[in-house]
């Protein structure tokens, strides 16, 4: 071998050394969620925006692992023993059974979730403002305020909504918690539909015919992945469905005020970039999103308003924020 081709392979021995060495250096950012729906995604590209925004690029900076559980609970709780073991520098679970999971697998590793309705409820924290441990992130709970005056607005004689749910979620029962409370005040009686499981959802939605005035659907996984059926219903038989988050009324119901999901992720990525930089996790105050975000977003879908035997009011179309036909 000659002396130059022996220069040759050893630049090419270190570059790939250095380069390994580098990889091995970066940070590891794990994201999971249980299921993807456009709320979910949102918040996943907003996660990934802010670190990027701080430095902190994907094949770049940081490495991220992101793993999606399709539905199927098992496979989460796999995914974090696969996260546990895989010892990156944080953990960024998405959804309520996601952040459940990953809290359950570790007690080292700093974790930021979001898209959680009432994480205390849940357990994942014990209080918002300095949660210590090492758990911290972003409830994504429903402006259900807002909201009832806007399906009111549409609605005038709305004095009964069915609330659709899977009662072993926390953050639904959570939400149907605050939609009776404060519905009470609005003259609105909640009638609950209770669905373990996406099967039962259209047994849910039909025993709801007759005896409310328009349907809830809260950001509840398990419900949310059977919308578009719970749709079908409401068209079929006039009955308004209004749902906790605007990605639902692209996919067919009337109406919502949400809250930007891509917004959500962004707050989540900027604590994980603190993280990141040194902050401990459980110094940094758990928010709920609708608290620190100046803006709501009021989604009419008049197409799915025409379906359902519904006239939306100049005054509605008045506030909206986008408008689908």
């Amino acid at each position: 071998m000659t002396v130059l081709l022996r220069s040759a392979v050893a630049a090419i021995v270190l570059g790939v050394a250095a380069t390994s060495a580098f990889a091995d250096d970066m940070k590891k950012v794990a994201i999971s969620t249980i299921v993807e729906v456009p709320a979910l995604t949102d918040t996943k590209q907003g996660i990934i925006d802010a670190l990027a925004a701080r430095g902190y690029v994907d094949g770049e900076t940081i490495t991220i692992d992101y793993q999606n559980a399709n539905g199927n609970m098992p496979t989460q709780q796999q995914i974090a023993k696969k996260f546990v073991g895989d010892s990156p520098d944080i953990i960024m679970p998405i959804t309520t059974p996601t952040s459940q999971a990953m809290v359950s697998a570790t007690s080292d590793i700093p974790i930021v979730f979001s898209t959680v309705t009432d994480p205390v409820k849940a357990k994942l924290i014990s209080q918002y403002e300095k949660p210590g441990g090492n758990v911290t992130g972003v409830s994504d709970a429903a402006p259900i305020e807002p909201q009832l005056d806007l399906f009111q607005e549409i609605v005038p004689d709305l004095k009964k909504i069915g609330f659709i749910y899977n009662p072993g979620l926390d953050n639904a029962v959570a939400t149907l918690g605050w939609v009776k409370e404060f519905g009470a005040p609005r003259g609105i009686e909640v009638v609950e539909s209770p669905a373990p499981t996406t099967n039962e959802v259209i047994l849910a939605t039909k025993k709801l015919i007759g005896e409310v005035d328009a349907i809830y659907i809260p950001n509840d996984t398990t419900i949310v992945a059977a919308l578009e059926a719970i749709v079908k219903v409401g068209q079929d038989v006039d009955l308004p469905i209004f749902t906790g988050e605007t990605g639902g009324v692209e996919r067919g119901a009337i109406a919502s005020v949400g809250l930007d999901y891509i917004g959500i992720g962004e707050i989540a990525g900027n604590m994980a970039a603190d993280v990141l930089e040194g902050k401990p996790v459980g110094e940094i105050d758990a928010v709920i999103a609708y608290k620190v975000l100046d803006k709501f977003k009021v989604v009419i879908n008049k197409g799915a308003a025409e379906r359902m035997g519904v006239t939306i009011p100049e005054s509605v179309m008045a506030q909206a924020t986008q408008v689908i036909e």
